[in-house]
Order: structure tokens, then C-alpha cells, then sequence
């Protein structure tokens, strides 16, 4: 009995990892739960085929969506597969009508270079109306539904569909014009092997297909003796040339001196989105919040940005903190580095703190910690670098910029990388070099420390997924697009990758919640001021002075009798920068960048003094 079991066939689809099983079912819950490998009932009639054709194929492999990263999946590479049709590697095709609006397509298809292994088996759901519905193959790649298989499928079928309507003297589909398939490669003297190219063979398919005259398909290589002796120079072409340039504008006429600046298109520079800054209406403030929040519902065509726009917005913002860009792109936007702490608090009472990072974000006062994160973060990346590499195929890692998608421009990301490999396709990196634990093991951050990022679960470390971490890796990976995000933890000891993949389900919950706070929060704040000046203006408010200032010069002491008002306007702190002045006995003390004609803080390694300071040394 035991052994009557283990000789039992495992069916498929139980050989599928979870997601990718309940996926495979989904597909086949179509068709009635039928799985086409499980099936036996086929037939060969071609008159069964549904009526698919070439704008159909290219519907699907390029434009189709995937199920796992609701992406199109734009698989250009995969409109090549008809070089395994007309070469012959596509077996007799399988096929089964369901029912009047669903039809099975399944066949075999042979390893071009290992004809000794079993043959691939993809399939194909079509509809009646030759849209294909989804499809598999066995192959690696099969479970992401557009391999090179799943494409060599497809163009047999609509070669079989336009032979059938397509039919000869004899009223009878020309079925045997269709590439042989092929089954083994032996052995063949010189001048009767085919050395056509594929692209060859199938243009000389499509035309006996049109009934036309097809040219031989065995190629020959031409002798040198039949070139022309004599090349033509331009200015014997020159009447032809100009004859082109009057009456057609010729292609080859782009890449010659005389004639290119004829075809050189007005190229318009992509201009960054204006800032969520310059939505400030101090028509509106006073406003009551409902107000405000009406008034925001038609702001979004201004927060909304083009591909070419984000594209801008990332390439300017590759030096992340040091590019003015970075922060006026940021304002407003829920960072995912602020998407945790955005989340967790309440949207009718948000965090003072919060808002403040949100909408206003500064160069903060650098700590110890954030000093030695940006210090060894190439280091970190380095030895991610190294420790990855003999793992991947052509792995190659980058810096970025700020990504906004403008699926959902309310969110952005800054990732301190983007990793691509063969293997593995694009991922983005986040690499956090821990200050606490510099000197230790990571294992020993995590046995020692319950509120470490990391845990240790079934032997492998894991990110929690209650850490921020988490919060700021998974917004990075759908902002980006990216398959993954793997999440390097350094130490001068130790460096440690964990690999995170999409989790659907947190984000699209995390996304709903920042974008409520973003359109009830961040804009009401931005047009007006709603929360920060309801904080400074209600009774007993503390000083705006606890907050410190977004250029802190490093070993200055911060000021103790600091009051609301400061700067040569007499203003408050509000959006703008500021700056000290390094004389202590200075009257003012704290000035605004815009009044002293500041567009960046000056050196922290050179004092600096404000005009009437500076007069006043100079009198000295």
C-alpha cells in the first residue's frame, strides 16, 4: 500500500509554492477547475482553434497585466518566440474547447540545445474572441505567464488560424505548410542543411500563408567577386539625394551633413513638478477644516506629476540631503521613512512633530548616529556588494534619487539604492548601519535587544514586521516598482542581508492611510497652515523654539531665551531656514535665509555673522 503511494504522479500544480499554487488555481477556476495537465480528453482539430490573431498575441505579451505586480508586463523579448515555431521546436498542438467562450491550447516545446530533456508544456486560455484570458508553461519562468514558450504557442495557433481560413485550390487548408516539427537533429551533409534565419523562415511562411510566390529558403553566401567594384561617392548621389529631400523625408537623409538639421526634432526639457509648497492660499486661513478639505479635493490634478516629470524629480535628487530638490520635492509627500510614524498617528489630532517633518522637511541636526550612518553607508554597500555578488548574475547596484509614482504621487521613496541582476530583475536596497550595536554581531543585536528590527524565526533572520523598518522597505518597493528590497544591517563586525518581497495586503492598507492623512492632513496644512497655526496661536502654547532649527551649526549651543518672533521681519519660524549668528551677544540672533540673501547654510567650518555684526568688528 505504502509503495502504491509513493509511486502516485504529484499533481502539478502541488509542486507550486503557495502563492503561485492559489494563482494557478485562480486561472483554471475559469475553466471550471479543469487542469489542462490533468486532462486527456484532446483533440488536433484546428477547426476547434479560436479566431486568435497577431494584434491578439501582441495584446497580451506586451500589454497584458501580471497578477503578482499589477505591472504590464511588456515582455518585448517574447515577441521573438516565433523563431521556436518556425524552427520547429513547437510540438502538435493539444487543443480543447471548454465550452462556446473558452478554449485549452496546450503543446510541448523542445530544449533548442538539450534535445535530451523533457519538452516544456505550456498553455493557453483564449476566448472566443481570440483574447487570451491567461496561460502557463512548466519552464522557470512559466509561473510570470509570458515566457518565450507561452509566445511560441501563440504564433502557431494564429499560423493555424490564418492557413485555415486561407484555403487552397483544392478547398482544403493548406495544414502542411506549417514548420515540421522537429524531434532529433542528426547528422546532414553541407548543401542540404537550411542555414535561413528564423526571421527568414517566417517570412517566407507569411507569404506561401498569402499564397504568394516564396524564394527559396536555403541561403548561400554570395562571393566577394559580385560586389560592385565601383562605389558611388555622394556627389555622384547628390540628385538622388536631393530628389529624397524634396519629395520624401527619407530616413538615411537624417545621418548626413548636409541634411540632418532638417530632422532634428525641438527637444522641450522636462521641468521638475512645482512644489506642494506653492499651494500656500492665505485666502484660506481661518478656514474652518471641512472648508479646507473641499477646497483640497480639487488640488489633486497639482499634485499629480507625468512619468517624465517623476523621472526629472529622481535624476535631480541623487544626492539626496545635499540637493535643495530633495526637499521641496518631499513637503507635503509622505516620505517612507515617515510613512510608520504617519500611520500610527490620528488623523483628526496628528502629532505636532509629524506634521512638521511631513510638510516642512529641513536638514536636521546631525547626531551621532545619523553622522555614522551617513559616514559608513558606501562601506555598507560595499560589503553588501561583495557578499552578493558571486550569488547573482550581472548584479549591478546604483544610487537614486526621490521616486514619486504617479500612480500615487501623495508617496515617495528614497532608497539608498537600485540593485538589478539576471536572476533576480530589479530590486531597490535600504541599508541601515547600526550605531547602537557598531562594535557587535548583528545575532547578538537580536538575542540581546526585543527592540532590535531583526528576529530570528525558524533559524533565519526576519524584519518585523511591527518595526518601522518594515513600513519604510514595503512603501520603497511599490514607490520603486521593484521585485524586492534587500534590507542590509551593517556593523564594523558584521553585515547582514535580509531579502523582503511584496506584501500586498500591509501595503495596500499602509497606502490607504497615508493617503488619507496626505489629503486630510499634509494639504490643509500646505494651502493653510491649518495645524501648525492653530498650535502657535492656542492658549499656553509653548515656544516654537523646542524644535530645533533646521540649520543647527555644529558645536553651536542652542539659545535659551529664544522667543516666537525672530529674524529682521520680525516673523516666525514658519517654512523657511534659518541661521544663527555666531556673535552670542548678537540682538537677533536667529535670521531667516530669504532676509539675509541665503539660498544654502553657509560652512560650518567658517563663522558667520550677520551685516550688523560684521560693521560692528569692523568699527572694533
Amino acid at each position: 500500500m505504502d509503495r502504491a503511494k509513493s509511486k502516485c504522479k504529484i499533481p502539478y500544480r502541488d509542486k507550486l509554492n503557495k502563492e503561485a499554487k492559489e494563482r494557478y488555481l485562480e486561472k483554471i477556476e475559469g475553466i471550471n477547475g479543469l487542469d489542462p495537465y490533468e486532462h486527456h480528453e484532446w483533440t488536433g482539430d484546428f477547426n476547434e482553434l479560436p479566431q486568435i490573431t497577431i494584434p491578439d498575441v501582441f495584446s497580451y505579451l506586451v500589454c497584458g497585466v501580471s497578477a503578482y505586480t499589477f505591472e504590464q508586463f511588456r515582455n518585448y523579448k517574447s515577441l521573438e518566440a516565433h523563431l521556436q515555431f518556425t524552427n520547429g521546436w513547437v510540438q502538435d498542438l493539444q487543443i480543447f474547447r471548454v465550452n462556446d467562450q473558452k478554449t485549452v491550447v496546450l503543446t510541448k516545446v523542445l530544449h533548442s540545445q538539450r534535445l535530451n530533456e523533457p519538452p516544456l508544456q505550456p498553455w493557453v486560455i483564449v476566448s472566443s474572441s481570440g483574447q487570451v484570458d491567461c496561460a502557463h508553461c512548466t519552464c522557470m519562468a512559466g509561473i510570470a505567464e509570458s515566457c518565450t514558450h507561452i509566445g511560441a504557442l501563440l504564433f502557431k495557433i494564429e499560423a493555424a488560424v490564418r492557413i485555415r481560413v486561407t484555403k487552397t485550390v483544392t478547398d482544403v487548408p493548406a495544414y502542411w505548410m506549417m514548420p515540421t516539427n522537429v524531434d532529433k537533429v542528426q547528422a546532414e551533409v553541407g548543401y542540404k542543411i537550411d542555414f535561413s534565419t528564423g526571421a527568414a523562415k517566417k517570412k517566407a511562411l507569411d507569404k506561401c500563408i498569402r499564397g504568394e510566390r516564396s524564394m527559396p529558403s536555403i541561403r548561400t553566401r554570395v562571393g566577394s567577386r559580385s560586389l560592385c567594384e565601383h562605389k558611388p561617392t555622394l556627389s555622384n548621389l547628390s540628385p538622388l539625394l536631393q530628389i529624397l529631400h524634396t519629395h520624401s523625408k527619407a530616413v538615411c537623409l537624417s545621418g548626413m551633413e548636409d541634411y540632418y538639421h532638417h530632422y532634428a526634432d525641438p527637444v522641450k526639457p522636462v521641468v521638475v513638478p512645482m512644489s506642494l509648497l506653492h499651494l500656500r492660499d492665505k485666502g484660506k486661513d481661518g478656514c474652518e477644516l471641512s472648508v479646507l478639505q473641499q477646497h483640497c479635493e480639487s488640488l489633486t490634478n497639482l499634485v499629480a506629476l507625468t512619468e517624465a516629470q517623476a523621472a526629472a524629480v529622481e535624476v535631480q535628487t541623487r544626492q539626496q540631503h545635499r540637493s535643495p530638490v530633495w526637499f521641496t520635492s518631499r513637503a507635503g509627500r509622505i516620505t517612507a521613512s515617515n510613512v510608520h510614524a504617519v500611520v500610527s498617528t490620528s488623523v483628526t489630532a496628528p502629532a505636532m512633530s509629524i506634521v512638521r517633518k511631513v510638510c516642512y522637511p529641513k536638514k536636521t541636526a546631525t547626531t551621532a548616529a545619523i553622522k555614522w550612518g551617513i559616514d559608513h553607508e558606501e562601506e555598507a554597500r560595499q560589503a553588501y556588494v561583495k557578499l552578493t555578488a558571486t550569488q547573482h548574475e550581472n548584479l549591478n547596484v546604483e544610487k537614486c534619487g526621490f521616486i514619486i509614482n504617479p500612480s500615487f504621487p501623495e508617496v515617495g521613496a528614497s532608497p539608498d539604492g537600485f540593485i538589478n541582476c539576471t536572476c533576480c530583475g530589479k530590486g531597490c536596497l535600504e541599508i541601515k548601519c547600526t550605531f547602537k550595536y557598531q562594535n557587535n554581531f548583528i545575532m547578538q543585536a537580536c538575542a540581546g535587544d526585543s527592540n532590535f528590527c531583526l528576529q530570528l524565526t525558524d533559524g533565519e533572520l526576519n524584519l518585523k514586521q511591527t518595526h518601522k523598518y518594515y513600513s519604510q522597505v514595503q512603501t520603497q518597493i511599490f514607490v520603486t516598482g521593484s521585485k524586492y528590497c534587500d534590507f542590509v544591517v551593517w556593523s564594523q563586525k558584521d553585515c547582514v542581508v535580509v531579502r523582503i518581497l511584496p506584501n500586498m495586503a500591509f501595503w495596500t492598507t499602509l497606502l490607504a492611510k497615508a493617503q488619507n492623512f496626505f489629503f486630510k492632513v499634509s494639504l490643509p496644512e500646505l494651502v493653510a497652515c491649518y495645524y501648525t497655526r492653530a498650535a502657535s496661536t492656542a492658549p499656553n502654547a509653548k515656544p516654537l523654539t523646542e524644535i530645533q532649527p533646521s540649520c543647527t551649526r555644529p558645536g553651536k549651543q542652542t539659545r535659551k531665551n529664544m522667543t516666537k518672533m525672530w529674524c529682521l521681519c520680525k516673523g516666525p519660524e514658519e517654512q523657511d531656514d534659518m541661521v544663527a549668528c555666531d556673535n552670542e551677544n548678537c540682538a537677533i540672533q536667529w535670521f531667516h535665509f530669504r532676509c539675509v540673501g541665503l539660498t544654502q547654510a553657509p560652512s560650518a567650518s567658517e563663522p558667520w555673522f550677520c551685516a550688523t555684526c560684521t560693521k560692528m568688528q569692523k568699527c572694533q
